[in-house]
């Protein structure tokens, strides 16, 4: 096997594979061999069919195997003995010449680059304060979540701030439109969950009491199979529960296992000024990325840009009622979408790349504890054992994917300790 290695450009590698023909020839004869065994033709007993008929008989099956099984044969051998690393599956185009067999790859790299100074780079931050109206909002939320839902009866009416369950049915043009309604939805009045015009028709209905509503969704509704639409809907109450607040005092506090309504704006204070520092990290390496991917050159490799946006919009779309959409519908959501994702996965790409190279120049890798600290940790989350967790990262060949991962999150943390981090005045 002969192999030699083309630049095309600062992302792309071609990669010429040129295959001897008693290498050749053994494949063609591997797969002669498997046909004469398994081919059923008209007239000839199984194993008995002429080499003559089969070769003339499977002539395109033939070709087009013995091109696949010299790729498979010899890709790998070939990339390692170029020393090319594809980021993407490479682009094959096989060798039509008298005399020589074989292929071409076109691979797609990453590129050289030269790294800006990445040290001692300045971050301006909001300081971190908790104050008595951030401990306040948090000691209602809680006031909220613990809530009672009583159950209101005979002529009570709905009224904000109840939790209703309702029965819809959306209709266009005096028929009913597909997914756009259900038998039991429940809803706390005033908090916004549906269209206020939708919300503001069951103020004042009581059980069993049906109201019609009109609305026109504006363009800009996430569900873009009825945006733009003007939907009819038939409502119905069937069920209505009041709010009943606990009140906040030691009893309260101690439900929540503090021991006392002190030790409560205690832990909530802490536990916002975690959050707060969390989010100043997330702050601080956005900022130090935007300042490394704004002093480098980096080409982003075609293909890898397409397939990371494709597989953005494939988990977006999943997620929308594809079955209430027209062709028309689809096809705009996925162009805006891929407008919309493009530049945010050239970034990502960029700053994987400038990540990479950071953890390779000081030395920043994982080791197999790093791994083993991490699938501990999401076992844990996910209350599952750490076998299931590790058999599904194995199964699923996601392993590379977490070891990058933790190798990025390092080197980000080498970034933010070398950092100059200043607050705001």
């Amino acid at each position: 096997m002969n192999v030699a290695v083309e630049t095309l450009d600062r992302v792309r590698k071609k990669v010429e594979v040129t295959i001897p023909e008693e290498k050749v020839t053994e494949l063609r004869e591997t797969i002669y061999g498997e046909l004469k065994r398994q081919a059923k033709i008209k007239g000839f007993r199984p194993g008995k069919v002429p080499r003559s008929i089969i070769t003339t008989y499977y002539k395109d099956y033939i070709d087009d195997e013995l091109k696949k099984r010299m790729v498979q044969d010899t890709m790998q051998d070939a990339l390692i003995e170029a020393k090319v690393d594809p980021v993407t599956e490479p682009a094959v185009d096989f060798i039509e010449e008298d005399g020589r067999s074989g292929y071409t790859l076109e691979c797609e790299v990453m590129p050289e680059i030269e790294l800006p100074s990445y040290t001692g780079i300045e971050v301006e931050v909001e300081p971190i304060n908790v104050s008595d109206e951030d401990v306040d909002k948090r000691i209602d939320g809680l006031q909220h979540m613990h809530a009672e839902m009583v159950p209101r009866v005979g002529d009570a009416k709905a009224q904000t701030g109840d939790f209703v369950v309702i029965k819809y049915q959306g209709y266009m043009n005096g028929k009913p439109v597909k997914g756009v309604g259900t038998d039991a939805y429940p809803l706390e009045l005033g908090a916004t969950t549906l269209m206020p015009e939708f919300e503001n028709a069951l103020i004042g209905l009581g059980i069993g009491e049906e109201r019609e509503v009109e609305i026109t969704f504006p363009d800009d509704y996430p569900d873009k199979s009825i945006a733009t639409k003007t939907i009819q809907f038939k409502v119905e109450i069937k069920e209505i529960r009041e709010k009943r607040l606990p009140e906040i005092n030691d009893e309260f506090a101690k439900d929540l296992s503090f021991e006392n309504i002190a030790s409560l704006r205690e832990g909530m204070t802490e536990e916002i000024r975690k959050e707060k520092e969390t989010g100043r990290k997330r702050t601080v390496a956005q900022s130090i990325m935007e300042t490394l991917i704004k002093g480098v050159d980096i080409p982003v490799p075609k293909r890898l840009l397409e397939k990371r946006v494709s597989m953005m919009i494939g988990d977006t779309m999943a997620r929308f009622k594809a079955d209430r959409m027209t062709e028309e519908e689809e096809s705009n959501l996925e162009g805006n979408l891929r407008n919309d994702f493009t530049p945010r996965a050239e970034e990502r790409i960029k700053s994987e790349m400038i990540l990479a190279k950071i953890a390779e120049k000081e030395g920043i890798k994982v080791d197999d504890e790093d791994i083993s600290e991490r699938m501990k940790r999401m076992a844990e989350d996910s209350r599952r054992s750490y076998t299931e967790v590790e058999k599904f990262y194995q199964e699923y060949n996601l392993m590379d994917s977490l070891r990058n991962g933790i190798a990025e999150e390092k080197t980000i943390d080498f970034l933010r300790e070398k950092a100059v981090i200043k607050e705001k005045a």
